[in-house]
């Protein structure tokens, strides 16, 4: 049998550089892989350094808000505070008449022949402890004191005959409530 080479000598050569080109170019194609991953995983680690320091800023942010927050609630309480303590001075304020005032009409509504020995203010409520000589002055404070106005519902709780050196007179106990306006 008889063998007739076609090809030219070039492509001869060509042929035989086949093998060649194409591990040339799988080298190539992975020398671009490992260059394009080397870029990926650079610009990955970039990002990552990136992402820690603004985790880094945030975390300094985050404590300096927490410190902002933490003045605004002791400013909170401290307004809180001064609020409660302007009303207590407000109520004093608007109370402060009452001892003087209560102290005023229950002298001036006391009869002659009778004295007091006790009184007591509690929440609006004056109790009285006294004596008189006769009932009718009891009678007549009482009725002097429901005549001032700002004393309310003032009633009798005891009244009984006793001696005081020697001396018959009448111990009454009274209560009435004060109107402070």
């Amino acid at each position: 049998m008889i063998k007739i080479n076609l090809l030219s000598e070039k492509r001869k050569k060509k042929r035989a550089r086949g093998p060649a080109n194409f591990f040339t170019i799988v080298g190539a194609v992975t020398l671009a892989t490992v260059v394009i991953a080397g870029v990926v995983v650079f610009l990955l680690k970039l990002e990552v350094s990136e992402l820690k320091a603004q985790s880094e800023t945030n975390k300094a942010l985050l404590a300096n808000l927490n410190k902002k927050i933490s003045e605004i609630k002791r400013y909170e309480n401290l307004n809180k505070e001064i609020k409660e303590r302007s009303v207590i001075v407000e109520t004093l304020i608007k109370n402060q008449w009452v001892p003087v005032a209560i102290l005023d009409k229950v002298s001036r509504a006391i009869p002659e022949g009778t004295w007091l020995t006790t009184l007591a203010y509690r929440e609006g409520v004056v109790t009285l402890e006294g004596y008189a000589f006769t009932n009718e002055q009891i009678v007549l404070y009482i009725e002097n004191l429901k005549k001032t106005v700002n004393f309310s519902d003032v009633y009798l709780t005891e009244a009984r005959q006793v001696e005081v050196e020697n001396v018959p007179v009448y111990r009454f106990n009274l209560n009435f409530k004060v109107r402070v306006l």
